[in-house]
């Protein structure tokens, strides 16, 4: 069987400039209030944790030895915080515009083909966390523009984004499958037979549980305490209809309730 083509760009007539197709503007998402200071103080415990670490492994030679990589932990969040000085998101009816100290970038939707999420995965004394850092976008020209949602209500802004240029494409892919396609999400193929992460393939009765959870997708074969395979969902395009899709097959499904509203 074929791999059934996810998605068709469209034939388009020459378009006006993206100014004039954004439409009209929903809102203004300027930087976090204390996101300088969010980025410090997480840099600041990667510096303490490591060197503590260090010291008790090894007393002050593992100290003296751990440290460094501590403070270059803090530098790359300190430079997360510096770079977003100045980042404004406008949201439109038909796009967005990504306003930097440097200048300005403008996303049409109608010209996005696949849309990617950037994770960030933090480790700390208190546990792993994972972050919607922001959502890639590559354009059907194969420009890609980064958008990100580390601004002051910035779940809206991945929302209305995911809205837009995913959420459309849901009943089509549903149609696809339906109609015996299989479609194709990086390196995981699934069709209403089954699923397949790189060259193992499972139908669909054989999962005993699949659970969405902290940006990934966990399956489970027989059993529900060791994975069968995961699949992260930066690792996809369109990760939430990735993520819809195998919801609506799973014979049995649990999901972190975070999550769930990504893909909902």
């Amino acid at each position: 069987m074929q791999p059934h083509p996810f998605r068709q760009p469209a034939e388009r007539p020459a378009a006006p400039p993206e100014e004039q197709r954004l439409g009209e503007l929903r809102s203004v998402h300027g930087q976090r209030r204390h996101a300088a200071l969010f980025h410090a103080a997480r840099g600041a415990l990667l510096l303490m944790f490591t060197s503590i670490i260090g010291a008790v492994i090894a007393g002050w030679r593992g100290f003296s030895l751990s440290l460094p990589f501590g403070i270059a932990g803090f530098a790359v969040l300190a430079a997360a915080a510096l770079r977003h000085r100045g980042l404004r998101i406008e949201l439109y009816e038909h796009g967005l515009v990504v306003a930097r100290r440097e200048g300005c970038e403008a996303v049409v939707f109608d010209d996005v083909d696949e849309v990617w999420f950037d994770l960030d995965r933090s480790s700390t004394p208190f546990g792993r966390f994972i972050f919607l850092r922001a959502i890639r976008l590559v354009e059907h020209s194969g420009q890609r523009r980064t958008v990100p949602v580390e601004v002051a209500d910035g779940q809206e802004v991945a929302r209305w984004v995911l809205q837009r240029c995913s959420r459309p494409l849901l009943d089509e892919a549903r149609r696809a499958v339906k109609e015996g396609g299989v479609l194709t999400f990086g390196q995981v193929r699934l069709d209403a037979e089954g699923i397949a992460i790189r060259e193992l393939r499972i139908a669909w009765a054989e999962l005993s549980l699949v659970r969405l959870q902290s940006g990934r997708v966990v399956f489970f074969r027989g059993q529900t305490v060791f994975p069968w395979r995961t699949v992260d969902l930066d690792s996809v395009p369109h990760p939430t209809v990735f993520a819809r899709l195998v919801a609506e097959r799973a014979p049995r499904m649990e999901h972190d309730e975070v999550w769930a509203a990504w893909t909902g």
